[in-house]
């Protein structure tokens, strides 16, 4: 394997300096307008929250071509409304696999298809909630090696991504450990739950250590059961302080099964925050379990259900932080190169908030080209 991969890298050194003759061009790209209504239903109050208008696009240039000696590049950029760049990539693919550098969020994610939602997760459809499973290297620079497919038994594939760096700067979290200026605030009482230096709420890797490796499997081809498909996902984070108690790590993994008209989907994920030994009233991990069902009434309508729950656990016993639960059931129809959709969620405990009911619908239009 060492050998494969020095074998893909040598010749996609070579490559970036010249592509030879001239490739394919794409262009591609995405609108979607949406409106969303949002209420809320706290322990003090029970309030109309925002409404929401927008429209969000993203462009996306795909280079493509094959060299003399029969490998193949490919370059991706994509181009949304907040950035001028986004979502790069430059891949070389031989027999041996795929080798490539991937920039900013078109690191590797974790594999979310186990949602069979229509559109999306409840808690990635909401505009104004979060659920925190698992770390990811999406928003980090990586190299990463995809085995081709065939080259397992039973469609097995498997990604690795390495990020040589967890921030664009100097790796705050091996000086002192200042904090990131990230709190839960019990709404109740008004004390502050978690004030330390990780930032578990937002999933944020940056200057959790040196470096992080993600690893990921597929299987697409189970034995004696059609339609079933297993994966996994390991995200380990070196160079962490040696001061740490607990070092930050997260894994998941997820099922899928399809029959006729109807999809089903599952995953479970856990996350563990750093911590160190002498703190108190910290997050100490979180636990998300999903599942979800989703079914095409014909070509064009489907619609779905989808369960999510996030458990945390606190290092002390004497403060508890809620579970959160969100529920997301959807509908979307597709007329040729334009989808109408809605997903109405509800989520419990929202923000991870005692008493914290959330609900929102949000509708879209979304034109693809």
């Amino acid at each position: 394997m060492k050998n494969t991969i020095k074998a893909l890298l040598v010749a996609l050194t070579a490559f970036s300096f010249s592509v030879a003759n001239a490739g394919e061009l794409s262009i591609t790209g995405s609108a979607k307008a949406s409106y969303s209504i949002t209420s809320s239903d706290s322990a003090s109050a029970k309030v109309e929250q925002d409404k929401g208008l927008g429209v969000t696009n993203e462009f996306s240039l795909s280079a493509s071509g094959e060299l003399d000696n029969g490998m193949s590049w490919n370059y991706k950029q994509d181009i949304d409304g907040t950035t001028t760049q986004d979502d790069a990539q430059l891949t070389l693919t031989t027999d041996y696999g795929t080798l490539g550098v991937f920039i900013s969020e078109g690191g590797l994610d974790v594999d979310n298809t186990a949602s069979q939602s229509v559109i999306s997760r409840p808690s990635d459809t909401s505009y104004n909630e979060v659920m925190v499973d698992s770390y990811d290297l999406s928003s980090l620079n990586t190299i990463q090696y995809h085995t081709p497919a065939g080259l397992i038994p039973y469609g097995i594939t498997a990604k690795i991504a390495y990020a040589p760096s967890m921030t664009a700067g100097i790796n705050d979290y091996k000086a002192t450990g200042a904090a990131n200026a990230v709190t839960y605030t019990n709404p109740g009482t008004g004390a502050s739950f978690f004030n330390t230096a990780a930032a578990p709420l937002t999933q944020t890797l940056a200057n959790m250590g040196d470096s992080a490796t993600h690893f990921q499997v597929k299987v697409a081809e189970v034995p004696f059961v059609e339609g079933l498909t297993l994966g996994a996902d390991y995200v380990d984070i070196s160079g962490q302080r040696k001061t740490l108690d607990q070092e930050a790590e997260s894994g998941s993994y997820y099922g899928t099964y399809s029959v006729g008209m109807v999809s089903l989907g599952y995953s479970k994920s856990f996350l563990a925050t750093q911590m160190a030994e002498a703190t108190t009233n910290f997050l100490e991990s979180l636990e998300a379990t999903k599942y979800s069902i989703a079914a095409n009434i014909n070509d064009n309508f489907s619609i779905s259900y989808e369960k999510e729950k996030s458990e945390p656990t606190a290092k002390t016993s004497s403060t508890v932080m809620p579970d959160l639960e969100a529920t997301g059931i959807q509908a979307a129809y597709t007329m040729g190169g334009m989808t109408l959709a809605v997903a109405m969620n509800s989520f419990e405990n929202a923000q991870y908030t005692d008493l914290n009911d959330v609900k929102d619908t949000v509708f879209s239009v979304a034109m693809a080209f």
